[in-house]
């Protein structure tokens, strides 16, 4: 039997100077979040204060404000695994990857995410008299152009994008935003760390200049680096043929080396099979799972839920006892030398880490409006 190894620059695996610069990290978010007695840890006032510079790039917005819109992009993931993702992505320079964090923390709330994507969601198709983007989101999830199925060799899951199904002319550039938004969210709900990156796969098999959407690209392109940095795990690019290879001169010089590099090119099942195992592998790329993708709908009473305010306003009342406890021992952790504090000094932490993940599952059908990974059975249900 295979270990898998824990990537270097991950919970787990960190190095003495990476847990230092995630500890610096967390002082300057929650410097920008407000969050008292910071000042009374001596040991702190090594770390420059970033808050003036940071806060140029959230707008003004008030602390409270900005503490919530940190805590609503975390929901079940490990906080310092969210961190973490935005330090590898600018190198371990602290500065530029909390500009970084609070750029993407400023997208969500001015872009309202908690409301529109996560808690509006698929319920749109439900609505007696929907939007024409409305309509057209509903559309992108019933053509099967996009779902994950199966996990790599590396145990990140799988998503597939059949790029022939696409025809950017049936709906607005705002209807696709909001489905690939709302893909991104409903993955998160599937992964965690250590396995909290995907495998993509863009199956390009009779694709055509018909089906090419430059506004899409683009904006994947954007989330995907600025947003959700370190998602993608791997890129595959199958069976693109020739008309293909004068669009990729174009979308290539749009990608960061980061995301560049995780590109590769595959024709043959061959190809796919150095990636994925063959029983994951479905039977139209030449594996063994004879899966189909079916749209399941959505039915008016799973989400029954949003609407029990009482339930809803207590749980996140324990989630807001947990996050105070949480940045208190944070406080008192990053206050310590890397690796060695008193042990109970950071086992409190973990445990409030774990706290944190349960009552964010408790309170997941009470802002999340159901998805077709919850029908399925794949996502977690409370």
């Amino acid at each position: 039997m295979t270990v898998k190894l824990l990537s270097q620059g991950t919970l787990g695996n960190l190095t003495s100077d990476e847990e230092r610069k995630l500890q610096q990290a967390w002082i300057h978010l929650l410097r920008l979040c407000g969050v008292d007695n910071l000042e009374k840890a001596g040991s702190l006032s090594s770390i420059p204060d970033l808050t003036s510079a940071l806060q140029q790039h959230i707008n003004e917005k008030s602390p409270e404000t900005f503490r919530k819109g940190f805590w609503d992009f975390a929901l079940m993931e490990h906080p310092d695994a969210l961190v973490l993702r935005f330090l590898r992505a600018r190198k371990w320079d602290v500065e530029k990857a909390m500009i970084m964090l609070v750029s993407a923390v400023n997208w969500r709330l001015e872009r309202n995410l908690t409301e529109t994507i996560i808690r509006t969601g698929e319920s749109v198709a439900l609505k007696e008299d929907p939007s024409a983007d409305d309509m057209g989101f509903t559309a992108q999830y019933r053509s099967g152009k996009s779902y994950v199925r199966g996990t790599d060799k590396e145990n990140r899951l799988v998503y597939i994008i059949k790029a022939r199904l696409h025809y950017p002319q049936l709906q607005s550039s705002e209807a696709m935003e909001t489905y690939v938004l709302h893909n991104i969210e409903s993955l998160r709900t599937c992964m965690q760390s250590p396995n909290d990156k995907c495998c993509l796969i863009f199956d390009l098999t009779g694709f055509g200049v018909r089906n090419m959407d430059f506004h899409v690209i683009k904006f994947l392109v954007s989330v995907f680096e600025a947003r959700y940095p370190e998602t993608l795990g791997i890129v595959l690019i199958h069976n693109a043929p020739f008309v293909f290879w004068g669009i990729w001169n174009i979308i290539k010089g749009w990608l960061d080396p980061v995301i560049a590099s995780k590109i590769n090119f595959t024709r043959k099942p061959a190809d796919l099979l150095q990636f994925i195992p063959e029983e994951s592998l479905q039977t139209c790329f030449g594996g063994k799972d004879s899966w189909e993708y079916e749209y399941i709908e959505p039915v008016a009473y799973e989400n029954v839920k949003l609407e029990d305010e009482d339930t809803r306003r207590q749980i996140e009342q324990e989630r807001e006892e947990l996050i105070h406890e949480f940045e208190r021992e944070t406080i008192a952790w990053a206050s310590l030398p890397v690796g060695s504090g008193p042990e109970e000094k950071t086992s409190r932490r973990i445990e409030l880490v774990d706290q944190l993940n349960e009552n964010y599952w408790r309170l997941d059908p009470y802002i999340r409006a159901r998805t077709y990974y919850h029908r399925t059975g794949m996502a977690r249900d409370g």
